[in-house]
């Protein structure tokens, strides 16, 4: 598992919104369907939803 930032563009015939959201999962496909899943339930108002730019998050790490 790895943390993915995806970039979700919401739109409807009133315009478009990009969203960012950052999840948990196995590879960046499973990253884009949890995104625009949870786009879909937080913006109801849009009717298309597309996953635009998915990105593996590095962790930084710890300095001894």
């Amino acid at each position: 598992m790895g943390k993915f930032r995806v970039l979700v563009e919401c739109s409807n015939e009133g315009g478009t919104d990009i969203h960012s959201w950052i999840v948990e999962a196995k590879n960046p496909g499973e990253a884009d369907h949890i995104a625009v899943s949870r786009a879909r339930a937080f913006y109801p108002k849009f009717d298309e939803f597309e996953p635009v730019r998915t990105e593996e998050m590095q962790c930084p790490r710890k300095s001894s």
